[in-house]
Order: structure tokens, then sequence, then C-alpha cells
């Protein structure tokens, strides 16, 4: 079960840590960098259930995603943006906050 827990997370398309893109989708949604000041919403989105970390990635990666195609921060579709492996959030990118 290991084994196979750790093969999906190498194959998955989205890199980066769950808990890290949860961060940055509720700081990309409320518009601010403060992670305490998304607390609530990071709260609510960590106990969201998903098939694997994978799907979670891939799920939050398609939100802020969809956030920057219709704040028009992104040109573009949501699909070529999801499709974008340098499109991540400045937590996934640092590897946690405040780094």
């Amino acid at each position: 079960m290991l084994a196979a827990t750790m093969a999906s997370a190498a194959e998955c398309r989205v890199a980066g840590e769950r808990t890290h893109w949860i961060a940055d989708f509720c700081m990309a949604q409320l518009e601010t960098d403060d992670e305490v000041a998304a607390g609530a919403c990071i709260g609510r989105e960590s106990k969201k259930r998903f098939t694997n970390d994978c799907a979670a990635k891939i799920y939050y990666k398609r939100q802020m995603c969809r956030l920057s195609v219709d704040r028009n921060m992104r040109k573009g579709s949501v699909q070529s943006c999801e499709a974008d492996r340098g499109f991540i959030g400045a937590t996934v990118r640092k590897g946690g906050v405040g780094r």
C-alpha cells in the first residue's frame, strides 16, 4: 500500500504538496498573501475529501486557474493554464509559507 501511495504521488501531473496548494488557493481567492487571514478558508478546504492527494492538487490548481482567468490575470483558457507546469502559487514554489 505504501509503495502504491508513493508511486501515485510521484506520477501526479501537479507538483507540490496538497497543503501548499490549499494555502495558495485560499490566499488567491481572498486576494491576500497573509496565511493568517486565509486561515478559516484553509481550515474548511483541508476538510474536503478527495480520492488522493494528486486529485486534490489537480482540483486546487484548476480553481486557481479559474480565478486567474476570470480576473484577467492570465490570458488563455483554464485548460491551457492547467497544462502549464509553471503555473504554481508562491507557497508551492517556495515549499511552504514564509519561506
